[in-house]
């Protein structure tokens, strides 16, 4: 362990509704590996929680100097809540995990190893095991699917929040200002090289994860408009599809009921083809307007989140 004493190492956990086990949380991080860096500290980040997770975690943050607090104004989302987060980091490795302790804190040091051993900047725990539901992982595999088709870059499926980052990794990221998308999709997106570390889920303390169905696709959505333009490529190509296929319609149409002047029937064949190329026009726009209106909000400069309150100064930034 004498690599691990000389490093220091911030941990940021988003908490949402997790008054349940934010305490036990606390407890087992620091007495897991508290002892075995420099200085280890906690950044919890409240997004919004609607329980007693704030007033649990304030007095945790007021009796605890390796523990920090920042509530946001709202709920803004995980991903945001890990942005928040990142910005009040300063040591030398910045870890994130989750508030339900199914990522072990004793793994981080594994993380850390393989990120050393590999000479990478970050490492990233992929599980071995998924403890969830059919409809859950059928649902997850269909949205990674989906997005590391039309994205440049692509994302195991099992790689999940739980990483070790040095502090480079770290100030790059928070210098990029971006209204949408997610963090972890930018490092992705950049290229920067990680480390896969293979590691079994605890099962879950408290309470039920809060990753719904909406919150599934809205991720995989921030993560194909914000990185990629493939699918207005794919709309085009589908669009130059649909005109050929109209004009050779229309030329089998001529030559079989124009020129041999019979009555074109088929009243449902017709307005079969209306209604499919109205809907196709009608999801093209939508594409195109979800970019637009992703260009009109990063135009605005609209924040990510807004905090309401925070135990900690944002560090100073030094120009190398």
């Amino acid at each position: 362990m004498g690599e691990m004493d000389s490093l220091s190492l911030d941990i940021v956990v988003p908490l949402y509704n997790d008054e349940e086990v934010v305490e036990l949380l606390c407890e087992t991080v620091l007495d897991t590996i508290g002892d075995k860096f420099e200085s280890v500290r906690l950044i919890l980040v409240d997004d919004g929680s609607k329980d007693g997770t704030n007033r649990i975690a304030s007095k945790i943050s007021e009796e605890n100097k390796e523990v920090e607090l920042i509530r946001l104004a709202g709920n803004f989302g995980q991903h945001r809540a890990i942005s928040a987060g990142l910005k009040f980091t300063s040591s030398s490795l910045v870890a994130v995990m989750d508030s339900d302790l199914q990522d072990r804190p004793e793994d981080i040091i594994q993380l850390i190893q393989k990120m050393h051993e590999d000479d990478n900047p970050m490492a990233i725990a992929r599980r071995k095991k998924r403890p969830a539901s059919f409809f859950k992982r059928l649902s997850s595999r269909a949205f990674a699917l989906t997005s590391n088709f039309l994205v440049p870059f692509k994302v195991d499926p099992n790689l999940g929040a739980f990483r070790v980052m040095d502090q480079g990794i770290v100030s790059e990221l928070n210098q990029v200002n971006e209204t949408t998308g997610t963090p972890f999709s930018l490092l992705y997106s950049m290229g920067v090289p990680f480390s896969v570390v293979d590691l079994e889920r605890s099962p879950r303390v408290a309470g039920s994860t809060g990753y719904t169905l909406r919150k599934s696709f809205r991720l995989a959505s921030d993560r194909i408009m914000t990185y990629s333009i493939k699918p207005i490529r794919l709309a085009i190509m589908l669009g130059i599809i649909s005109g050929l296929f109209s004009l050779g319609v229309a030329a089998y149409t001529i030559i079989n009921y124009g020129i041999q002047d019979k009555v074109a029937p088929g009243w449902t064949s017709i307005t079969f083809l209306t209604s499919f190329f109205g809907g196709m026009n009608l999801l093209f726009m939508g594409i195109l307007g979800e970019y637009i209106g992703r260009i009109y909000l990063e135009s605005r400069g609209v924040p990510r989140y807004i905090i309401r309150s925070s135990t900690i100064e944002l560090p100073e930034i030094t120009d190398e």
